[in-house]
């Protein structure tokens, strides 16, 4: 695991670093919305169906959803960092910059080709988590989210918890209006299988992971 400097260059560094990683989910979030009618993951689904239902652009649309997480984490207590606020502002950019980037692409007309993108999407998206967790800076609203109903339910399994929370987004989306198909589906019973062999890959372990308050950022870089 990478030991990050606690000065202005390292955490400069670590900033950059971040961003690109959110740059990816931006990118894998493209992907996903590419699949079409065989749906995306639980939060896309969610923003998909917000997106159609307000005329607000997908990246938007994400923002908003960030938003009102993040102010239940903080009334809740949650640990958050610059990463957090970083992942808040920088993804739903990502993700409106590339769909318009790519917006000659077409939408999967299939539901194998849709299936397929919407797989290859959460892969990306796996790789880009644990990439924007690795400079230590703040889990994302979402993340902190599960681990603050997994504090209320401390005998339930903390994957149960995230499939509840991601269910109940995914629920709300298709009521929306979102498409909902065989990618979503699949994406729900296989994204733990997905991110644990990201893990693998890049032989990192997010347990392993001691993430930073804003306070502590604040006093790295002011007290010397």
């Amino acid at each position: 695991m990478r030991t990050w400097k606690k000065d202005i260059k390292g955490y400069l560094l670590r900033i950059l670093f971040c961003s690109a990683a959110l740059a990816l989910y931006g990118f894998s979030n493209l992907i996903g919305v590419k699949a079409g009618g065989a749906g995306t993951n639980a939060w896309n689904t969610l923003a998909l169906g917000i997106s159609g239902k307000s005329g607000l652009s997908f990246g938007t649309a994400t923002f908003m959803v960030s938003l009102v997480i993040i102010i239940i984490d903080i009334v809740g207590k949650g640990q958050l960092g610059l990463g957090t606020v970083l992942n808040i502002i920088l993804i739903p950019v990502f993700s409106d910059l590339f769909l318009m980037l790519f917006s000659w692409l077409p939408t999967a007309s299939g539901v194998i080709t849709g299936t397929i993108l919407s797989l290859i999407g959460q892969t990306l998206c796996s790789f880009a988590t644990i990439f924007y967790m690795m400079p230590e800076m703040g889990c994302g609203p979402r993340d902190t989210l599960m681990v603050l109903v997994g504090k209320r339910f401390p005998r339930v399994p903390i994957g149960v918890i995230k499939f509840c929370v991601e269910l109940a987004a995914l629920l709300a989306g298709v009521l929306l209006g979102a498409p909902f198909g065989p990618g979503t589906v699949l994406i729900m019973v296989l994204q733990a299988a997905i991110f644990q062999m990201v893990c693998r890959i890049l032989r990192f372990e997010p347990r392993d992971i001691t993430h930073e308050v804003f306070r502590e950022t604040f006093r790295n870089i002011t007290v010397r």
